[in-house]
């Protein structure tokens, strides 16, 4: 299913006004995401978009997954993570840049920053589909 630019486009203002926030910085840091809005895309029936933010400990790493038609956008808050992405390949994401994972890639990330980072991520997804699932390497 396609989405619309205003869709797309909204998600990014979101993330951008998000980051922006002075609770976003305030909040305790964590090793498990945690989701901070879940909303159905009410122009988009089955669909629905999922916030999370998540707090990066030094090596911390996330094992090859993929997102079920689920579009995956990851803006650094803090630090730098390392993406590795089938048919992609690796890229490091720095403080203020972004990253698109398109729907059923399989990819994998890791806290490239020698302190803790932080990263902002949203999903949009089909609601009947999970998250993501492990992929075995």
């Amino acid at each position: 299913m396609r989405l619309s630019k205003a869709v797309v486009l909204a998600g990014c203002g979101a993330i951008l006004a998000a980051a922006g926030t002075t609770w976003i910085q305030a909040q305790t840091p964590s090793t498990a995401p945690s989701q901070i809005l879940a909303t159905d895309l009410v122009n988009i029936p089955g669909q629905e978009a999922l916030f999370f933010m998540a707090d990066w400990r030094p090596n911390q790493q996330l094992p090859w997954h993929a997102h079920p038609e689920g579009h995956e956008f990851v803006y650094v808050i803090q630090g730098a993570v390392t993406f590795e992405i089938d048919g992609v390949g690796s890229r490091t994401v720095k403080t203020g840049e972004m990253l698109y994972v398109r729907p059923d890639v399989t990819h994998r990330a890791q806290n490239a920053h020698d302190g803790s980072s932080r990263t902002l991520v949203v999903r949009i997804k089909d609601k009947s589909k999970p998250v993501m699932v492990g992929v075995p390497r």
